[in-house]
């Protein structure tokens, strides 16, 4: 059975990830190095203040890199896997896992070589 620090690190990362802003920022940041805020407003099209909330949460939740540049604010991935967990998401929701068991394979084995690491 999966361990319950396990679950309650997914839980943390699900509900910082179940909203389609942060969804939205993510893709975008995989997709460009480091952006400022004004630049992921633009492209992202919603006012500043509203992003400068969610980028907090992911920030908080140690998902995304925070660097002041001179004047700016640069935000960028801090973890690569995220755009991983959002792709078997979409497997999932579209139902599309011909040939795409070998990716929900490698992801129980690392949740089961966690698990094996809280134990020692």
């Amino acid at each position: 059975m999966i361990d319950d620090f396990v679950i309650l690190k997914l839980s943390k990362l699900f509900n910082i990830i179940s909203n389609e802003i942060r969804i939205k920022i993510i893709y975008t940041l995989m997709e460009n190095d480091s952006l400022t805020v004004t630049e992921l407003s633009e492209k992202i099209g919603i006012p500043q203040n509203t992003l400068s909330a969610h980028l907090k949460i992911l920030h908080e939740g140690a998902y995304l890199i925070k660097e002041q540049k001179w004047r700016n604010v640069h935000y960028a991935i801090k973890e690569p896997k995220l755009k991983e967990i959002l792709e078997i998401g979409s497997l999932v929701l579209f139902n599309k896992w011909e040939g795409n068991w070998e990716k929900i394979a490698d992801a129980k084995k690392k949740i089961e070589k966690i698990n094996k690491s809280k134990e020692a």
